[in-house]
Protein backbone atom coordinates (compact mmCIF):
# COMPACT_ATOMS: atom_id res chain seq x y z
CA UNK A 1 0.00 0.00 0.00
CA UNK A 2 1.35 3.07 -1.13
CA UNK A 3 0.37 6.82 0.01
CA UNK A 4 1.19 7.78 -3.73
CA UNK A 5 -1.79 5.06 -4.78
CA UNK A 6 -3.66 7.24 -7.86
CA UNK A 7 -6.02 4.13 -8.77
CA UNK A 8 -8.91 3.07 -6.60
CA UNK A 9 -7.61 0.10 -4.28
CA UNK A 10 -9.10 -2.12 -2.74
CA UNK A 11 -7.49 -0.72 0.58
CA UNK A 12 -9.42 2.55 -0.50
CA UNK A 13 -12.49 1.15 -0.37
CA UNK A 14 -12.50 -0.73 2.37
CA UNK A 15 -11.30 2.00 4.78
CA UNK A 16 -12.28 5.14 2.99
CA UNK A 17 -12.06 7.40 6.03
CA UNK A 18 -8.10 7.20 5.63
CA UNK A 19 -6.03 10.10 4.18
CA UNK A 20 -4.71 8.36 1.54
CA UNK A 21 -8.56 7.59 0.38
CA UNK A 22 -9.69 11.21 0.68
CA UNK A 23 -6.82 12.56 -1.50
CA UNK A 24 -8.36 10.00 -4.11
CA UNK A 25 -12.06 10.68 -3.53
CA UNK A 26 -10.76 14.70 -4.24
CA UNK A 27 -9.69 13.90 -7.32
CA UNK A 28 -13.05 12.50 -9.09
CA UNK A 29 -15.90 14.88 -9.87
CA UNK A 30 -18.31 15.65 -7.03
CA UNK A 31 -21.25 16.64 -9.54
CA UNK A 32 -20.78 13.30 -11.28
CA UNK A 33 -20.79 11.54 -7.87
CA UNK A 34 -24.05 13.26 -6.42
CA UNK A 35 -25.74 13.26 -9.55
CA UNK A 36 -25.41 9.40 -9.78
CA UNK A 37 -28.49 8.07 -8.49
CA UNK A 38 -26.64 4.10 -7.71
CA UNK A 39 -24.31 6.37 -5.59
CA UNK A 40 -27.17 8.48 -3.67
CA UNK A 41 -29.32 5.50 -3.10
CA UNK A 42 -26.53 3.41 -1.74
CA UNK A 43 -25.40 6.48 0.69
CA UNK A 44 -28.75 6.32 1.41
CA UNK A 45 -28.85 2.25 2.54
CA UNK A 46 -25.24 3.05 4.13
CA UNK A 47 -27.06 5.67 6.82
CA UNK A 48 -30.05 3.46 6.76
CA UNK A 49 -27.85 0.75 8.49
CA UNK A 50 -26.46 2.82 10.74
CA UNK A 51 -29.24 3.52 12.20
CA UNK A 52 -30.57 0.11 12.41
CA UNK A 53 -33.51 0.62 9.44
CA UNK A 54 -31.94 -1.71 7.31
CA UNK A 55 -29.04 -4.26 6.47
CA UNK A 56 -26.22 -2.95 3.89
CA UNK A 57 -24.96 -4.70 1.59
CA UNK A 58 -21.71 -3.29 -0.10
CA UNK A 59 -22.10 -2.32 -3.78
CA UNK A 60 -21.07 -4.80 -6.85
CA UNK A 61 -18.96 -1.08 -7.95
CA UNK A 62 -15.88 -0.62 -6.02
CA UNK A 63 -16.11 3.11 -6.98
CA UNK A 64 -20.30 3.28 -6.39
CA UNK A 65 -19.16 1.77 -2.78
CA UNK A 66 -16.28 4.08 -2.57
CA UNK A 67 -18.53 7.56 -3.20
CA UNK A 68 -21.18 6.37 -1.33
CA UNK A 69 -19.13 6.43 1.97
CA UNK A 70 -18.13 10.32 1.27
CA UNK A 71 -21.86 11.14 0.13
CA UNK A 72 -23.51 9.77 2.87
CA UNK A 73 -20.58 11.57 5.44
CA UNK A 74 -21.96 15.24 4.22
CA UNK A 75 -25.62 13.81 4.77
CA UNK A 76 -24.60 12.97 8.37
CA UNK A 77 -23.19 16.18 8.94
CA UNK A 78 -26.16 17.98 9.39
CA UNK A 79 -27.48 15.71 11.95
CA UNK A 80 -25.46 14.83 14.95
CA UNK A 81 -27.38 11.74 15.82
CA UNK A 82 -26.64 10.60 12.59
CA UNK A 83 -23.51 11.84 12.29
CA UNK A 84 -22.66 10.07 15.34
CA UNK A 85 -24.40 6.82 14.26
CA UNK A 86 -22.72 6.88 11.34
CA UNK A 87 -19.11 6.92 12.89
CA UNK A 88 -19.78 4.22 14.68
CA UNK A 89 -21.09 1.88 12.31
CA UNK A 90 -18.61 2.73 9.95
CA UNK A 91 -15.55 2.00 12.08
CA UNK A 92 -17.78 -1.65 13.45
CA UNK A 93 -17.15 -2.48 9.67
CA UNK A 94 -13.66 -1.59 9.35
CA UNK A 95 -13.08 -3.00 12.24
CA UNK A 96 -14.63 -5.99 11.54
CA UNK A 97 -12.24 -5.83 7.90
CA UNK A 98 -8.95 -4.70 9.61
CA UNK A 99 -9.35 -8.29 12.55
CA UNK A 100 -8.71 -10.48 9.09
CA UNK A 101 -5.39 -8.37 8.15
CA UNK A 102 -2.03 -9.97 8.26
CA UNK A 103 -0.02 -8.97 11.33
CA UNK A 104 2.45 -6.50 8.96
CA UNK A 105 -0.43 -5.12 6.90
CA UNK A 106 -2.47 -3.97 10.29
CA UNK A 107 1.55 -1.94 11.07
CA UNK A 108 0.86 -0.53 7.86
CA UNK A 109 -2.54 0.43 7.90
CA UNK A 110 -2.41 1.81 11.54
CA UNK A 111 0.74 3.64 10.67
CA UNK A 112 -0.31 5.13 7.28
CA UNK A 113 -4.50 5.52 8.74
CA UNK A 114 -3.27 7.58 11.61
CA UNK A 115 0.20 8.01 12.53
CA UNK A 116 0.17 5.22 14.85
CA UNK A 117 3.72 3.51 15.07
CA UNK A 118 3.77 -0.14 16.45
CA UNK A 119 6.20 -3.35 17.02
CA UNK A 120 4.98 -6.97 15.84
CA UNK A 121 6.76 -8.87 18.77
CA UNK A 122 8.44 -12.86 18.66
CA UNK A 123 7.36 -15.44 19.60
CA UNK A 124 9.41 -15.26 23.13
CA UNK A 125 6.90 -12.43 24.30
CA UNK A 126 4.24 -14.30 25.93
CA UNK A 127 0.49 -13.17 26.08
CA UNK A 128 1.23 -9.84 23.67
CA UNK A 129 1.68 -9.72 19.74
CA UNK A 130 2.82 -5.99 19.44
CA UNK A 131 4.29 -3.12 21.86
CA UNK A 132 4.52 0.63 21.01
CA UNK A 133 6.58 3.18 22.85
CA UNK A 134 4.92 5.16 25.75
CA UNK A 135 5.39 8.24 24.13
CA UNK A 136 3.42 7.31 20.85
CA UNK A 137 0.68 5.57 22.95
CA UNK A 138 0.24 8.73 24.42
CA UNK A 139 0.60 10.83 21.37
CA UNK A 140 -1.90 8.44 19.36
CA UNK A 141 -4.91 8.42 21.87
CA UNK A 142 -4.57 12.47 23.58
CA UNK A 143 -4.59 13.32 19.59
CA UNK A 144 -7.52 10.89 19.14
CA UNK A 145 -8.86 12.03 22.41
CA UNK A 146 -9.47 8.32 23.46
CA UNK A 147 -11.72 8.71 26.46
CA UNK A 148 -12.21 5.50 27.63
CA UNK A 149 -11.28 4.28 30.97
CA UNK A 150 -10.23 1.41 28.73
CA UNK A 151 -6.96 3.17 27.43
CA UNK A 152 -6.08 5.34 29.96
CA UNK A 153 -1.77 4.53 30.16
CA UNK A 154 -2.28 3.37 34.10
CA UNK A 155 -4.71 0.11 32.72
CA UNK A 156 -2.24 -0.58 30.14
CA UNK A 157 0.64 -3.53 30.33
CA UNK A 158 3.59 -1.27 31.02
CA UNK A 159 7.37 -1.54 31.20
CA UNK A 160 11.02 0.36 30.78
CA UNK A 161 8.68 2.82 28.81
CA UNK A 162 7.02 0.31 26.32
CA UNK A 163 3.01 -0.55 26.12
CA UNK A 164 2.26 -4.21 24.89
CA UNK A 165 -0.99 -4.86 23.31
CA UNK A 166 -2.68 -8.26 22.84
CA UNK A 167 -4.28 -9.08 18.92
CA UNK A 168 -7.63 -7.80 20.76
CA UNK A 169 -6.10 -4.59 21.65
CA UNK A 170 -5.02 -3.62 18.57
CA UNK A 171 -8.06 -4.58 16.89
CA UNK A 172 -9.96 -2.68 19.48
CA UNK A 173 -7.30 0.55 18.74
CA UNK A 174 -8.11 0.83 15.57
CA UNK A 175 -11.94 0.52 15.91
CA UNK A 176 -12.02 3.44 18.15
CA UNK A 177 -9.57 5.56 16.40
CA UNK A 178 -11.42 5.36 12.93
CA UNK A 179 -14.73 6.39 15.17
CA UNK A 180 -12.73 9.19 15.87
CA UNK A 181 -11.77 10.09 12.52
CA UNK A 182 -14.63 9.60 10.69
CA UNK A 183 -16.63 11.36 12.91
CA UNK A 184 -13.97 13.93 12.77
CA UNK A 185 -14.35 14.43 9.53
CA UNK A 186 -18.11 14.55 9.58
CA UNK A 187 -18.21 17.34 12.44
CA UNK A 188 -15.56 19.25 9.36
CA UNK A 189 -18.09 18.56 6.82
CA UNK A 190 -20.31 21.30 8.02
CA UNK A 191 -18.14 23.64 7.28
CA UNK A 192 -19.26 22.97 3.53
CA UNK A 193 -22.37 24.19 1.71
CA UNK A 194 -24.93 21.58 1.65
CA UNK A 195 -25.77 20.07 -1.86
CA UNK A 196 -28.94 20.80 -2.66
CA UNK A 197 -28.63 17.08 -4.87
CA UNK A 198 -28.32 15.54 -1.55
CA UNK A 199 -31.93 17.63 0.03
CA UNK A 200 -33.83 13.97 -0.71
CA UNK A 201 -31.51 11.90 1.04
CA UNK A 202 -31.93 13.78 3.97
CA UNK A 203 -35.35 14.10 4.29
CA UNK A 204 -35.92 10.36 3.25
CA UNK A 205 -34.09 9.90 6.35
CA UNK A 206 -35.46 12.56 8.91
CA UNK A 207 -38.81 10.26 10.01
CA UNK A 208 -36.27 7.83 11.50
CA UNK A 209 -34.14 10.25 13.49
CA UNK A 210 -35.28 11.32 17.09
CA UNK A 211 -36.88 14.81 17.65
CA UNK A 212 -33.65 17.18 18.76
CA UNK A 213 -33.89 17.65 22.19
CA UNK A 214 -35.37 21.20 22.87
CA UNK A 215 -33.24 22.50 25.40
CA UNK A 216 -34.65 25.62 28.03
CA UNK A 217 -34.09 28.63 26.84
CA UNK A 218 -35.01 30.65 30.24
CA UNK A 219 -31.10 31.15 31.18
CA UNK A 220 -31.01 33.34 27.83
CA UNK A 221 -33.44 35.68 28.48
CA UNK A 222 -31.24 38.31 29.24
CA UNK A 223 -29.84 37.93 25.83
CA UNK A 224 -33.12 39.13 24.77
CA UNK A 225 -32.75 42.20 27.07
CA UNK A 226 -29.09 42.59 25.66
CA UNK A 227 -30.73 42.71 22.29
CA UNK A 228 -33.03 45.90 22.79
CA UNK A 229 -29.89 47.50 24.73
CA UNK A 230 -26.43 47.87 22.56
CA UNK A 231 -23.36 49.00 24.88
CA UNK A 232 -20.91 50.94 23.21
CA UNK A 233 -17.88 48.33 24.94
CA UNK A 234 -17.20 44.45 24.50
CA UNK A 235 -19.31 44.28 21.38
CA UNK A 236 -16.49 42.06 19.73
CA UNK A 237 -16.78 39.77 22.95
CA UNK A 238 -20.37 39.74 23.20
CA UNK A 239 -20.64 38.74 19.35
CA UNK A 240 -18.88 35.46 19.32
CA UNK A 241 -19.78 34.72 22.95
CA UNK A 242 -23.21 35.59 23.58
CA UNK A 243 -25.08 36.95 20.79
CA UNK A 244 -23.72 35.17 17.72
CA UNK A 245 -24.41 31.41 19.17
CA UNK A 246 -27.54 32.23 20.67
CA UNK A 247 -29.46 33.87 17.69
CA UNK A 248 -28.02 30.38 15.26
CA UNK A 249 -28.45 27.70 17.78
CA UNK A 250 -30.94 28.86 20.33
CA UNK A 251 -32.88 30.95 18.68
CA UNK A 252 -32.08 28.86 14.83
CA UNK A 253 -32.38 32.08 12.73
CA UNK A 254 -30.96 31.51 9.38
CA UNK A 255 -27.06 33.16 8.99
CA UNK A 256 -28.51 36.22 7.32
CA UNK A 257 -30.89 36.74 9.74
CA UNK A 258 -28.64 36.14 12.70
CA UNK A 259 -26.03 38.66 10.92
CA UNK A 260 -28.09 41.54 10.56
CA UNK A 261 -30.05 41.04 14.40
CA UNK A 262 -26.39 41.67 15.53
CA UNK A 263 -25.57 44.80 12.80
CA UNK A 264 -28.44 46.09 14.12
CA UNK A 265 -26.66 45.50 17.53
CA UNK A 266 -23.70 46.88 16.64
CA UNK A 267 -24.85 49.81 14.32
CA UNK A 268 -26.76 51.15 17.03
CA UNK A 269 -22.65 52.43 18.48
CA UNK A 270 -21.11 52.37 14.98
CA UNK A 271 -20.41 49.50 12.67
CA UNK A 272 -17.04 49.63 10.07
CA UNK A 273 -16.50 47.38 7.11
CA UNK A 274 -14.28 44.97 9.17
CA UNK A 275 -16.75 44.44 11.75
CA UNK A 276 -19.23 43.50 9.63
CA UNK A 277 -16.85 40.52 8.42
CA UNK A 278 -16.37 39.62 12.16
CA UNK A 279 -19.87 39.25 12.89
CA UNK A 280 -20.52 36.99 9.22
CA UNK A 281 -17.39 34.84 10.30
CA UNK A 282 -18.53 34.50 14.30
CA UNK A 283 -22.20 33.67 13.25
CA UNK A 284 -20.82 31.15 10.73
CA UNK A 285 -18.44 29.67 13.38
CA UNK A 286 -21.23 29.68 15.84
CA UNK A 287 -23.41 27.39 13.57
CA UNK A 288 -20.53 25.17 12.51
CA UNK A 289 -19.33 23.99 16.36
CA UNK A 290 -22.46 24.48 17.94
CA UNK A 291 -21.62 26.66 20.76
CA UNK A 292 -23.85 28.05 23.22
CA UNK A 293 -24.15 31.18 24.73
CA UNK A 294 -23.65 31.42 29.06
CA UNK A 295 -26.17 31.67 31.26
CA UNK A 296 -26.06 34.83 32.87
CA UNK A 297 -24.86 32.81 36.01
CA UNK A 298 -22.24 31.85 33.89
CA UNK A 299 -21.35 34.82 32.23
CA UNK A 300 -20.70 36.32 35.47
CA UNK A 301 -18.73 33.27 37.06
CA UNK A 302 -16.47 32.91 34.21
CA UNK A 303 -16.47 36.27 32.06
CA UNK A 304 -17.11 38.84 34.87
CA UNK A 305 -15.28 41.49 32.40
CA UNK A 306 -18.08 41.44 29.74
CA UNK A 307 -20.38 40.80 32.37
CA UNK A 308 -19.11 44.04 33.81
CA UNK A 309 -20.41 45.59 30.38
CA UNK A 310 -23.79 44.73 30.78
CA UNK A 311 -26.50 47.54 31.51
CA UNK A 312 -26.49 47.74 35.71
CA UNK A 313 -30.85 47.90 35.18
CA UNK A 314 -30.81 44.68 33.16
CA UNK A 315 -28.43 42.46 35.20
CA UNK A 316 -30.44 43.46 38.57
CA UNK A 317 -34.16 42.44 36.44
CA UNK A 318 -32.27 39.13 36.58
CA UNK A 319 -30.60 39.15 40.18
CA UNK A 320 -32.76 36.94 41.21
CA UNK A 321 -31.78 34.42 39.16
CA UNK A 322 -33.96 34.44 36.22
CA UNK A 323 -30.99 34.61 33.81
Amino acid sequence: MSREDTALSQLMVRYPFTPFSRRFFDKLSIEESFSSSEVLRQAENRLLSSIGRVRYEPHMSELIEFSSFFVAALVASQEVYLGQKFARAESDSAKRLFIREKPMEKQVLLRDCFDVKLTRLGPEVTGYEYSMRVEDYLKATTHFELKSQFWRLVNRPLSKGVVYLAENGVNDLFGDLSEKMIYGGVKNLRKVPFPKQLTQVRETLLPFLPPPMVKSTRGYLYVEDLLSHPVSDGRHRLTWLVLAPYLVNVKKLEEEQAVEKIRAFVAAKGETSAMKRFIEYNVKRAKRNGLMPPTLSKLKAEHPDIYALLPKEMTQRYRSGGG
